[in-house]
């Protein structure tokens, strides 16, 4: 009998030796954030641990870019980033599997199914589609009841992950304590006797930019990713993130309801030359007007323009251009494209990205970015002032 009562000893610990998340397999309490994002601490935003392995629900990778496809009946759900990759994950008892886009099997930890929420291994999905991710411990002077993780996923960020925490520790604090409905106690701060205390110092707030106007403007709608972006501007309503869409005589051929959306969602349209001349814009006025009942003098000129402006603003046509050259922007990191906007009070930029996939995936990390300083967001229209891109100042440069 004290044999086997000393082999359950000797089991029972190694068992405490192990991984302690072997044990068990549950949706703990933990933030996430994307990006320069956090996102709200709710039951639907956390991580679910599973022998020794973290998973993220699918919702929280939406804001990459990243979609899914869920079938209840089948107990299958696919997830996507862009057109051409994917994942196929089977969840159902006994049939737990991976597959990738060429059906090949991967041996990854199962995904999982809690009530309607869908979770996928953090560290696989994140190497799989290029994403870089950390888990973070937040400290406890942040929250001291409990020590708790942040998953902070990368794409396109402008903080490390310290100057990250360091702006959100009060969002921090109060997400968790509005979530368990306490109040966290004040970490203790009191100095051993004989020390005196150091100085508080102040965190100074974050820089404001809404004497900085912002104007967003898409071309080539027929590139294939326009909806994501209608979508991400949809989400900004609240914001006043009203862009304008230029169009080309190919783009009304190839849509028309499309346009009819756009006008429809309250951004405005202008007119896209690839030859610039006059004779081109009444052809393609004519057929914006068929398609919409849209009329407008708001033109967007293709390749070099300094010799065209002029000709444009004398047959009543008002042009439009971005602050850098169209097409600049083209696979640049939003963190670069975001390190070119200004915060010299009273200026005006000019931000136009084509409709493609590079843009759709940047966009959101531009948009966050705008929001956090509060830049304002000034629509274009016949009204407005005009900003263009100076080709003379580049030849000087």
């Amino acid at each position: 009998m004290k044999k086997r009562i000393a082999m359950v000893l000797v089991v029972l610990c190694l068992a405490a030796l192990l991984d302690p998340l072997v044990s068990y397999a549950e949706v703990r309490p933990g933030f996430i954030a994307i990006n320069d994002t956090l996102l709200p601490f709710t039951d639907e935003n956390m991580p679910f641990f599973s022998g020794g392995e973290v998973l993220i629900p699918c919702k929280v990778l939406e804001p990459l870019g990243m979609w899914s496809i869920g079938s209840d009946e089948e107990e299958r759900m696919l997830l996507f980033r862009g057109a051409g990759r994917y994942l196929d994950f089977y969840t159902k008892p006994g049939e737990t599997r991976t597959l990738d886009q060429d059906g090949n099997t991967l041996n990854w930890p199962a995904a999982r199914r809690v009530g309607r929420r869908f979770y996928v291994p953090l560290r696989q999905v994140c190497a799989y589609f290029d994403l870089t991710f950390n888990i973070l411990e937040i400290s406890r002077d942040i929250i001291p009841q409990q020590q708790m993780i942040l998953i902070r996923i990368v794409t396109n960020a402008n903080f490390n992950d310290p100057t990250f925490i360091g702006l959100n520790r009060n969002a921090l604090r109060n997400a968790y304590n509005d979530y368990f409905t306490t109040t966290a106690p004040p970490p203790d701060t009191t100095p051993p006797p004989g020390e005196t205390p150091p100085p508080e110092e102040e965190e100074p707030p974050p820089p404001v930019y809404t004497d900085v106007s912002i104007l967003l403007s898409f071309f080539d709608i027929s590139a294939g990713s326009i909806e994501p972006i209608l979508d991400l501007l949809d989400n900004e309503v609240a914001f006043g993130y009203r862009s304008c869409f230029f169009v080309s005589a190919d783009d009304i051929m190839g849509d028309q309801g499309l346009i009819r959306r756009i006008y429809g969602s309250g951004h405005s349209i202008g007119i896209r030359l690839t030859e610039g001349t006059y004779e081109e814009y009444t052809e393609t006025s004519a057929m914006l007007f068929e398609a919409s009942k849209i009329r407008t003098i708001l033109v967007s000129i293709d390749g070099e323009v300094s010799d065209r402006t002029a000709g444009a603003g004398m047959d009543g046509l008002i042009y439009w251009g971005s602050s850098l050259e169209p097409g600049f922007y083209d696979d640049l990191p939003a963190s670069d494209i975001n390190a070119m906007i200004p915060t010299t009070s009273g200026e005006r930029y000019s931000l136009m990205f084509p409709c493609s996939e590079d843009a759709a995936l940047v966009l959101p990390g531009v948009i966050s970015f705008l929001r956090q300083y509060e830049y304002t967001i000034e629509k274009i229209t016949e009204t407005a002032e005009v900003v263009t891109h100076s080709f003379e100042e580049e030849a000087e440069d």
